[in-house]
């Protein structure tokens, strides 16, 4: 069980080493460096894959504070310098695909690819706005609270996982309810104020290395048009949905997962189907010749 002590924070990661390229893989809200077991198991030769836990999830150290994006960042930043890794590939799902981006931004002379897993959209999370404020009694910190005083904690989020994630096994499901379980309040809090406010579309113009965002087409969490904008605004983008997945394709069907990841990051061509190629514009005009030529047909 490997530790970094950084800056502000001591940093528990797991690593995988079957070569030199290096890989980074951030996780998402109420996860851990478990979200990408499938993944560390099965990495391709020639690479060392890195999962870290942000603090106050896993078995990082909780800190009284730094539970944004922009603190996030730095911290993997640090983990990078630590472990000298100039260069590497970058993987964030969820949450940990918002700070993904935003240390892509920060520093794209040191990215060789990023990997979006249904990240937080550059555009930002619109509908957490209306959450309850941080200090207000109905706040997402009270609530969780109350939940844990009256025993129904784990069954409220064993069913919120269940709706957002339906392909997990039993055996992950298991797994994801105890990394949510035993994320630190104060990272529950952080997490959640910091995705109400955060965009990132000013990052898109930077990122000059291939970028692949992966969806499940049953996700809901985040929305698939606020993806496909990004998938406009970014130069060389892939987006590649993976059908009757949700929330996390990593663990809902990892043996597809894994090979899609190892090939992008291997730079080999990835199968996608006509509606992944093209975007939202050109498949307006698809569907619409479509329709015109079906009524002819009708005819």
């Amino acid at each position: 069980m490997p530790f970094i002590q950084l800056e502000s924070v001591n940093m528990h990661y797991e690593q995988q080493d079957k070569g030199a390229i290096p890989i980074i893989l951030l996780h998402g809200n109420f996860g851990s460096w478990h979200y990408w077991r499938p993944f560390l198991e099965n990495i391709p030769n020639g690479y060392n894959a890195y999962a870290p836990d942000f603090r106050g999830c896993g078995d990082s150290q909780a800190p009284s504070t730094g539970y944004d994006i922009e603190t996030l960042c730095q911290d993997i930043i640090q983990f990078a310098d630590h472990l000298k890794l100039d260069k590497f590939h970058i993987v964030g799902h969820s949450l940990g695909g918002a700070v993904a981006q935003q240390l892509a931004g920060s520093m794209p002379e040191r990215i060789i690819t990023l990997t979006l897993v249904a990240p937080a959209p550059a555009c930002g999370l619109k509908k957490l706005q209306q959450l309850p404020k941080a200090n207000t009694f109905f706040s997402a910190e009270n609530i969780f609270q109350f939940l844990g005083q009256i025993n129904l904690k784990r069954q409220i989020i064993s069913s919120s996982i269940k709706k957002s994630m339906p392909g997990l096994s039993e055996h992950y499901l298991k797994q994801a309810v105890s990394d949510a379980l035993k994320m630190d309040i104060k990272a529950f809090t952080g997490f959640l104020e910091t995705l109400k406010s955060w965009t990132g579309l000013s990052l898109l113009k930077t990122f000059n290395f291939p970028v692949l965002i992966i969806y499940g087409d049953i996700d809901q969490v985040i929305p698939l048009a606020a993806l496909k904008e990004m998938q406009q605004s970014i130069s060389n983008c892939r987006l590649h949905i993976m059908r009757n997945i949700g929330h996390s394709p990593q663990l809902e069907h990892p043996r597809a997962f894994n090979k899609l990841l190892s090939a992008f990051i291997a730079g080999h061509e990835i199968e996608l189907t006509t509606e992944q190629i093209l975007n939202a514009k050109q498949l307006s005009i698809l569907n619409k010749a479509k329709l015109i030529l079906r009524r002819l047909i009708q005819k």
